[in-house]
């Protein structure tokens, strides 16, 4: 699961702000493989949040903020992240100076592309907090579209045996907000299952999807032709061990499963733990990936 923490001084304006708009389009997209929370860089005691801001979010979204308490960010934490994202640059350069181990730091600005920095409306009057609230909603709906997944494809495919299975797939995947693009077949009538295999294999490679998953009987044949296309590293899993172990330690690009091996629940634990388990970016891991492709 993907962690991002929203960051600002006292954490009781912007980065609840940030956070309750970026947990919202998360909720609205069923997608759950990304946790968001927001935390301070001085936070001498728990506070509630600003009532303006509180206001804004509640007037704007909808959303309640009746159990928000202020936080201080914590080293265990900026390790445990794998996005950290400030309101300002000088926020962002206390992180880097006092804190280690973070994977990636930028403002919220910088990660969306967008020049500029986000006003600090403490102490002043309910139109600047409204201007704030606007500019960060702009800027998290941005980063959700273009950077975390709003439009995250999934290519998939199978052959006949794996029809009835795929399909299960594919509506588990949509309801959960994935984007899912179906490479066939598209009937249980008896079909090859290389060309379905080469399909989405070569949409991985071609980066037009993030991922693969493929289904055939056993899974076996199918994963074998994927494994023929350079670049691509398809691991056959009936288990969700496997699952999170051939993404962390393989860094592998394509799942593919048995029909007749996994019933569809297990299939679909095997597929959220493939889609949601991060490589681990391990030296070792890294090298060993650089001699497959070699």
């Amino acid at each position: 699961m993907k962690k991002i923490i929203m960051v600002s001084t006292n954490n009781t304006c912007r980065s609840f702000i940030a956070e309750s708009l970026l947990r919202q389009l998360l909720l609205d997209a069923h997608q759950k493989n990304i946790e968001v929370i927001s935390r301070g860089l001085v936070v001498l005691f728990p506070e509630p949040v600003h009532v303006k801001a509180a206001d804004m979010v509640i007037q704007k979204c909808g959303i309640e903020s009746l159990d928000f308490q202020s936080a201080q960010l914590t080293q265990e934490e900026v390790e445990q992240s794998d996005l950290i994202l400030t309101m300002t640059e000088e926020q962002k350069e206390k992180i880097l100076e006092e804190y280690h181990g973070y994977k990636e730091i930028a403002t919220l600005n910088e990660y969306a592309s967008v020049e500029g920095a986000i006003i600090d409306p403490y102490g002043m009057e309910d139109d600047d907090y409204e201007r704030c609230f606007e500019q960060i909603a702009r800027l998290v709906k941005k980063i959700w579209e273009e950077r975390l997944g709003g439009n995250e494809m999934i290519g998939i495919g199978s052959d006949h045996g794996g029809y009835a299975l795929k399909q299960a797939v594919i509506k588990h995947l949509e309801d959960k907000g994935y984007a899912v693009k179906d490479y066939g077949c598209y009937s249980e009538e008896s079909c090859d299952y290389p060309v379905y295999a080469k399909a989405v294999a070569n949409a991985v490679k071609d980066g037009k999807v993030e991922k693969g998953i493929l289904i055939c009987g056993t899974g076996i044949g199918i994963s074998i032709t994927a494994n023929k296309i350079k670049g691509i590293r398809a691991a056959l899993c009936s288990d969700t061990f496997s699952a999170h172990a051939t993404r962390e330690h393989n860094d592998a690009n394509i799942l593919a499963m048995g029909a007749r091996v996994v019933g569809e629940g297990l299939a679909l634990d095997i597929v959220d733990t493939f889609l949601e388990t991060e490589f681990s970016n391990d030296e070792r891991h890294i090298r060993r990936i650089n001699q497959i492709e070699d």
